[in-house]
């Protein structure tokens, strides 16, 4: 049973992971721009909740 389990476990992160991954690529991009754009991440915070 414990086997089981475990190859379970493995499985769901393994999924996750992967379904993640464009999530975090997305992420990646936006800071990268903003970084371009000379905005400091933690301004982005401050600026966010105005804008919408």
């Amino acid at each position: 049973m414990t086997p089981m389990l475990l190859l379970s476990r493995d499985c769901i992160i393994c999924l996750v992971s992967i379904w993640i991954a464009p999530i975090e690529c997305v992420f990646d991009l936006i800071k990268s721009e903003l970084a371009r754009r000379g905005i400091p991440l933690e301004a982005a915070d401050q600026i966010a909740p105005h804008a919408a």
